[in-house]
C-alpha cells in the first residue's frame, strides 16, 4: 500500500556517488526516478538551492529555496556555483527528516539517523521521510568561472484563474479507497480504478479550453503521500491548502515546493488540495492520469482521459 521503499540511495545507478566539480557553476538536472520515496533536498551547509528549471523546463527567473520536496517523477534543475570553495572541498546533497507520508502515519518516529559532520550520517530507519545522503560533491580542480545567472531565464504565461471556462466549478478529482474483488483495497480516483478503455464523461475534457482543476487527498483513516502526473499537458499550479488536523507533515515539506513554471507531477500530502490550470492544446485523443508511486498505479491508480 505504501509503495516500495529501498534503503540505498542511487545517483545515476551508482551508490554512494561522487560527483567531481572545479570551481564554476554548474547546471544540476535532478530527476526523482525512485518508486515511492519523497525526498526533502537540501544542502547539507544549509545554503540556499537555487533552482532555475522544473519538470516543464526554465522558469522565468530563479527561485530560492532552503530545501526542494521533490516526489517521484518530479525535476528540478539547479544553479549550483561552486567558485567560491577552495579546492579540497567536499560537499554533500542531502535529504532532510519530514514526517506524514507513510500510510496512517501522522507523526513519523525514528531513532538517530541524522546527517553528521561533512554529511557522513548513518539513517537507522527507512520511511519515506528518513533522512539521508542523496550524493556528495567534491571539488578537486580550479577553474576560472566568469559566467552569471541571468535575471530573466525565460518568458512564460501567466495563467489567471478567471480566464479558465470553468473557474466557479473546477474539475474535482479525488483521491480514493477502492475494494477490488480478489485483490483487497487499492488506490484509486473518485472510487475507481484503471480500466483499458473506459472514460468517464468526468474524464472526457474540452480540446483547447483552459480549465481549472481541483485535486484532493483526504482519504481517512488510510492517508499518505500521492504524487499525480498527467500526460498530455502541462499546468500551472494556482493554490494548495490542507484541512485542519493533517497541516503537521505539510509543514513539513511546503516550504520546498516549487509551484513556478510548468508542471506535470504535483505531490499531495495527507489531507492537501491543490488547484490546477491546464489546457490541452496539442493533440486530440486518450492520455492517462495517475499516481507517480509506481506501485499505486500498478495496482490501478490510473485513469483514462479523453480530449475532444
Amino acid at each position: 500500500m505504501d509503495g516500495f521503499l529501498g534503503d540505498t540511495v542511487l545517483v545515476n545507478g551508482q551508490p554512494d556517488f561522487v560527483l567531481t566539480a572545479s570551481t564554476r557553476a554548474y547546471r544540476l538536472r535532478l530527476l526523482n526516478g525512485s518508486n515511492s520515496r519523497t525526498y526533502k533536498v537540501a544542502w547539507n551547509g544549509r545554503s540556499p538551492l537555487v533552482v532555475i528549471a522544473t519538470d516543464g523546463g526554465l522558469l522565468q527567473s530563479q527561485v530560492e529555496r532552503a530545501y526542494v520536496t521533490l516526489a517521484p517523477g518530479e525535476r528540478i534543475d539547479l544553479w549550483a556555483d561552486f567558485s567560491n570553495y577552495p579546492v579540497g572541498t567536499e560537499l554533500s546533497l542531502e535529504s532532510l527528516e519530514f514526517t506524514g507520508a507513510d500510510l496512517g502515519m501522522g507523526m513519523m518516529s525514528m531513532g538517530g539517523g541524522m546527517m553528521g559532520n561533512g554529511g557522513n550520517g548513518v539513517t537507522t530507519g527507512m520511511l519515506n521521510g528518513a533522512p539521508m545522503r542523496i550524493m556528495r560533491v567534491r571539488v578537486d580542480r580550479q577553474e576560472t568561472e566568469t559566467r552569471t545567472l541571468p535575471q530573466t531565464l525565460s518568458t512564460l504565461p501567466n495563467l489567471a484563474s478567471e480566464d479558465a471556462v470553468n473557474t466557479d466549478s473546477p474539475r474535482r478529482f479525488s483521491i480514493s479507497m477502492v475494494m477490488r474483488m480478489m485483490v483487497g483495497m487499492q488506490w484509486g480516483f473518485d472510487g475507481q480504478t484503471f480500466r483499458m478503455n473506459e472514460v468517464t464523461d468526468h474524464e472526457t475534457i474540452p480540446f483547447d479550453k483552459l480549465e481549472a482543476w481541483e485535486i484532493v487527498n483526504e482519504t481517512f483513516p488510510m492517508a499518505m503521500s500521492h504524487p499525480i502526473h498527467i500526460h498530455g499537458a502541462q499546468f500551472q499550479v494556482s493554490e494548495r491548502s490542507v484541512i485542519d488536523g493533517l497541516s503537521g507533515g505539510w509543514d513539513s515539506v511546503r516550504e520546498g515546493y516549487v509551484d513556478d513554471g510548468w508542471k506535470d507531477t504535483v505531490l499531495l500530502m495527507p489531507g492537501e488540495r491543490v488547484k490546477l490550470l491546464i489546457r490541452f492544446n496539442d493533440f486530440r485523443g486518450e492520455y492517462v492520469y495517475h499516481c507517480h508511486n509506481l506501485e499505486h498505479a500498478d495496482g490501478g491508480m490510473m485513469r483514462n482521459l479523453r480530449v475532444e
